[in-house]
């Protein structure tokens, strides 16, 4: 079964990096439909205030978990058993749903084409659904740093943190992590109902986090890229913010010598705004392309990675 999956994920992986992802068949979309009817509806039997919103939130997650990932866990292993080459074929599709490297790519380009069609509306809004934060009154250098961070962050949670959890669980894993990021990002039900989902998310990030900095300098190498710029920015800014986002983006903010979106972080029981990277030149749509070449470069060294310690697995136990 382990060769079998293996096969499963390497196939998804093609399949995403070659087609990308259809809209209609994306696991995110769907989880989050679920997710979308299923919180308003637990939220709506617990107390309106932070025990109840906090309880309801940890039912939800639980109860989300439990519609989308047992039944692919369930039916994937009865197919495993009985019909394999069923399995194999659903396993793989369902994993080519959960890897979305494309289409990052493809948002992060579709950024770029905005900016130089003026069509700076369009590209506001790409840049705040690839970075997650509000992008409306940013400029041109901002909508870049936007971009380049939208990816860094998501060479984390789109490649590096659902590779992991495929390489436990298959396709039933990726299912499972993009669960959690759904969850956490229901924005209608307030940060207490959210957090215990955020919780999850960022456990389910931080070692991915750390594998896919390190992968991204790796490939930083082969690309010949000034990796000791990134080395000297990781080791100012890293512990500064505290993300499992922020190995990523400390690198691809070193090698293209441009600072990010602040960000507001408590620290000592204070609200500070701190900024990954260096102003060494102003950004340009240029450093958007870089970023996703370091992107892909991670995410296929992190699947071989996955690959041959697997496959090492199957072949010796």
């Amino acid at each position: 079964m382990i060769i079998n999956t293996l096969a499963a994920m390497a196939a998804g992986y093609v399949l995403s990096m070659v087609f990308g992802t259809p809209k209609k068949f994306r696991a995110q979309d769907i989880v989050s439909r679920i997710a979308a009817a299923l919180a308003p509806k637990i939220s709506a039997k617990y107390q309106d205030n932070e025990g109840g919103r906090r309880t309801a939130g940890i039912v939800f997650l639980l109860s989300l978990i439990a519609v989308t990932v047992l039944p692919v866990l369930v039916v994937l292993i009865l197919l495993y058993c009985f019909i394999p080459a069923l399995a194999l074929v659903l396993d793989a599709l369902i994993c080519w749903s959960v890897l979305d490297i494309k289409g990052v790519t493809t948002a992060s380009t579709g950024v770029a084409r905005a900016m130089r069609g003026k069509n700076y509306a369009k590209a506001q809004r790409i840049a705040s659904d690839l970075s997650r934060t509000d992008c409306s009154e940013l400029d041109e250098k901002g909508l870049v740093r936007a971009a380049v961070q939208g990816v860094a962050d998501r060479a984390v949670d789109s490649a590096a943190a659902p590779m992991l959890c495929m390489f436990l669980l298959s396709a039933a894993g990726g299912v499972f992590f993009t669960a959690a990021d759904c969850a956490a990002e229901i924005s209608d039900e307030g940060e207490d109902f959210t957090a215990p989902a955020e919780k999850l998310r960022r456990a389910l990030c931080f070692i991915p986090g750390k594998f896919a900095y390190l992968m991204m300098l790796v490939d930083a190498l082969f690309l010949k890229l000034n990796t000791r710029a990134a080395e000297r920015v990781m080791k100012s800014d890293i512990k500064c913010t505290r993300s499992c986002f922020a190995g990523c983006r400390a690198v691809m903010a070193g090698i293209m010598g441009i600072s990010l979106l602040p960000e507001e972080v408590y620290s000592e029981q204070f609200l500070r705004t701190y900024t990954i990277g260096e102003q060494l030149k102003d950004p340009e749509p240029a450093d958007i392309t870089l970023a996703n070449s370091l992107l892909q470069g991670t995410a296929f060294i992190m699947m071989m990675m996955v690959f041959i310690v697997k496959l090492t697995i199957g072949v010796w136990f």
